[in-house]
């Protein structure tokens, strides 16, 4: 489980596609549903881009779905205002859970 973490917590304000959902709703056997999300317009400060161009992607932000992850799993885990703040909390907290050392 350790490493499931630690892959987790390298998706630092990521988008994960549908593929990689069912990765780790497998890994954490946890129900995770991705969704449609759409690209900001170009320019928007912190905005949600994607690598091909494309308009828009099925998937889930990584920090969503670490939150997802965590309530699922009946884990407590320390809300943040950033999104890679936020993932590192909830990988925390899941490393705490599963007792194996947060890296």
């Amino acid at each position: 489980m350790k490493q499931v973490i630690q892959e987790l917590r390298e998706c630092d304000h990521a988008f994960l596609s549908k593929e990689g959902v069912a990765k780790f709703a497998t890994d954490f056997r946890v129900t995770l549903t991705p969704r449609r999300h759409h690209a900001d317009p170009p320019g928007t400060l912190k905005g949600l881009t994607f690598k091909d161009g494309a308009k828009s992607a099925v998937g889930m932000d990584a920090a969503e779905m670490a939150q997802l992850i965590c309530i699922q799993l009946g884990v407590d885990f320390d809300p943040k205002f950033g999104r890679g703040s936020q993932l590192r909390s909830c990988c925390d907290a899941l490393a705490k859970h599963f007792g194996v050392e947060a890296e």
